[in-house]
């Protein structure tokens, strides 16, 4: 079994350009989205208090702003948890690649709001524009990983899988390039956030020549000769007979189960799927309270309160998203040599420690001009940290730790979680630095390390293994298994492969 499957673990033609038309037209999106408020944020905030007062014949007080601003941060995140909510019910529905071409309807409709609000003198344009936005990339978010898992040869899903994560890390690279050096003047921000709707329209005309998920065809329709065809297609080969008999294996058990929602995953009608619904949440929700996105929504405001200069703020955000795709670009290759839970506990170890020495250096600024560089340095220790492994990874093991049935609904729960977390740290950020400053840092370190300790105990490795003996797993587990137990007995399945 070994040597079969090492076989169909190569990239080809069709799986490289359907991963690249997912990623690059959908995950690269919500990266936009993260990276692109960084440049025009004042000038938007000024456009604010202009049109306040031209509509309303007075300005907006200061904590007025601030709550104006971390609601149109924060509106992303609240579209996301609703994109994130239906994305599984589309996914199953129309298909991986029908849901994904649906969805853009959200990304044009979003970028034309967002982009004409200048034009009719309405900040409120915006923040729609946002909410709207963020139920494509919710959904997108959501529907991506599973395609990719679906579609990608074992021996290379998590290096697919990564894909989307550094997709995501070009996105917000592009937002922040854009937004600080392109469209820098005072009418170019409304262009910058129109241009979220290019790649939409792209996805639209090249997408429906990509193929559908073959495990959909397979486990949702029955079509097992079109299944077939998609899997020669997408392996460029006419030998898929392994992967059609996991395919059949795993129709054969699907064939006992009825449909299965979002309700009933959260219900635990299976006692076995306890487990990986705490691992998939903790893992999502542990990302964003890390601080990973309150550090890239507000990228500027941090290196400001350091001390920088103007220049020296923007070449250093935009140093961060750089830092960001080089080092999501090194787990593409590393996450198969690695695996999984090493590139979880280290990095999250590490990320404890830098956020704890930032608290340190930014509390200590005003009695040297050196402390800024220290604290760029673990910024970027910390952004490092993260995009080699708790960026990526959450998605990677999401679909891996569930079969077809509950697959799309779990994904669907673990990112409204992440969504969840996301909105509850853009909305609350701006106010703990404005009442904690430094100190701030301390919340984040304390999440870092409370994560680190749950991945050493209970998060298993996925690396190079079916879903049927992943899932398999859990079931040890319950029987009390444990973590160091699943992962000889992962050694084991190895060893007899």
């Amino acid at each position: 079994m070994g040597s079969e499957l090492l076989e169909q673990g190569r990239v080809t033609l069709w799986l490289l350009i359907a991963t690249a038309v997912t990623t690059l037209c959908g995950s690269f999106q919500y990266g936009y989205q993260v990276g692109v408020l960084t440049g025009p944020s004042q000038m938007m905030q000024d456009f604010y208090n202009e049109s306040n007062y031209e509509r309303r014949d007075n300005y907006l007080g200061e904590s007025a702003q601030l709550w104006l601003w971390s609601t149109t941060v924060s509106a992303f995140c609240i579209g996301g948890a609703v994109g994130a909510l239906v994305a599984g019910y589309l996914a199953d529905r129309l298909g991986r690649k029908g849901a994904m071409l649906l969805i853009n309807v959200f990304s044009i409709t979003g970028g034309l709001l967002m982009g004409l609000s200048y034009v009719v003198n309405n900040y409120e344009i915006i923040i729609i524009g946002r909410l709207v936005i963020g139920v494509y990339c919710g959904a997108s978010v959501t529907i991506v990983p599973v395609y990719l898992a679906e579609i990608a040869p074992v021996r290379i899903r998590g290096s697919i899988g990564v894909i989307h994560q550094l997709a995501l890390t070009i996105g917000i690279l592009m937002g922040q390039v854009l937004g600080l050096f392109v469209f820098d003047y005072e009418t170019g921000w409304p262009i910058l956030l129109a241009l979220t709707a290019v790649p939409s329209v792209f996805q639209l005309v090249i997408l429906p020549f990509c193929p559908e998920s073959p495990r959909w065809l397979f486990l949702k329709k029955q079509q097992e000769e079109k299944a077939e065809n998609v899997m020669k297609r997408l392996r460029a080969t006419s030998d898929v007979s392994w992967e059609m008999k996991e395919l059949r294996r795993e129709a054969d058990e699907s064939n006992h189960e009825e449909k299965i929602g979002i309700l009933t995953v959260l219900g635990l009608r299976d006692p076995l799927w306890k487990m990986p619904l705490i691992v998939c949440i903790a893992l999502h929700v542990g990302q964003q309270f890390s601080g990973i996105n309150a550090v890239l929504f507000y990228a500027t405001e941090i290196y400001y309160q350091t001390g920088m200069d103007p220049m020296q703020v923007a070449y250093s955000t935009v140093g961060t998203g750089a830092v960001n795709v080089i080092m999501t670009f090194v787990a593409v290759f590393v996450v198969e040599s690695a695996g999984r839970r090493p590139l979880l506990l280290f990095p999250y170890a590490s990320m404890t420690l830098a956020t704890g020495l930032l608290t340190m250096s930014l509390s200590l600024q005003e009695k040297s001009e050196n402390w800024k560089w220290l604290s760029l340095i673990l910024i970027y220790l910390y952004i490092v940290s993260f995009s080699i492994g708790p960026g990526p990874i959450a998605y990677v093991m999401v679909p891996e730790l569930w079969g077809q049935g509950p697959r799309p609904s779990a994904m669907s729960i673990s990112v409204q979680a992440n969504w969840f977390a996301n909105f509850i740290m853009g909305l609350a950020f701006p106010y703990l630095q404005d009442t904690m400053g430094p100190y701030a840092f301390l919340i984040f370190m304390f999440f870092c390390l409370l994560t680190t300790i749950f991945v050493y105990f209970y998060v298993p490795e996925t690396k190079g293994r079916t879903f049927e003996d992943i899932v398999a797993s859990f079931s040890r587990h319950e029987k009390g298994a444990t973590t160091e137990e699943m992962e000889s007995m992962n050694m084991e399945y190895h060893q007899m492969s």
